[in-house]
């Protein structure tokens, strides 16, 4: 059995990745990794990472929890670069770039992440970024388009599912139209 270090950066997407993973004619022994500077505010990266913890004891996969809040790190890394497609692969880099270090340090020969199930990420991004992390890691980086899997519903049960990407910029992309929370309420 191949050990495989998966990134995560949600309990929903993990769920998927799993599933993606049972699928693959190699058999895989998951380690997940929590590693994400880019996720904001506070209680946002929070509520993941406690979603993320409770999916593992749930599946009984060991967690390597980098549990330092990186806003400064992520704001460093994106400054100057605000604007997508920009941001999300200086992001990726950074987060990935992490995960194949942690990957290699644990023993992992591959590493994949969570981000290649959403429907809403940039893939060639991911996969560009994955693949430079491997190579200067020294590992593996496993891309597979897993955006139609499903996640085990007794894995992901009553776990919190998050509105939007992660970082500030990508809440304000995914909230600015809404007229929730104005006062006074609009006509």
């Amino acid at each position: 059995m191949e050990r495989i270090l998966i990134h995560a950066c949600c309990a929903h997407c993990l769920g998927k990745t799993l599933a993606g993973l049972k699928a693959e004619p190699v058999a895989y022994e998951p380690t997940i990794f929590w590693g994400n500077p880019n996720i904001h505010p506070l209680i946002e990266w929070r509520r993941r990472l406690k979603a993320v913890k409770m999916l593992a004891e749930r599946a009984h996969l060991p967690l390597i929890a980098d549990e330092t809040y990186g806003l400064v790190e992520f704001c460093r890394a994106v400054h100057g670069h605000e604007a997508v497609p920009e941001r999300c692969a200086r992001c990726y880099a950074l987060r990935l770039g992490r995960a194949a270090q942690v990957a290699r340090d644990a023993g992992c020969r591959v590493f994949t992440s969570t981000l290649v199930t959403s429907r809403h990420q940039d893939h060639d991004l991911i996969r560009a970024a994955g693949e430079a992390a491997a190579q200067a890691a020294g590992v593996e980086f496993l891309y597979r388009d897993w955006r139609a899997a499903e996640a085990d519903e007794k894995l992901v049960q009553m776990l919190y599912h998050q509105q939007y990407c992660g970082c500030v910029f990508s809440e304000f992309d995914r909230f600015k139209d809404t007229k929730t929370h104005l006062w006074p309420p609009p006509a």
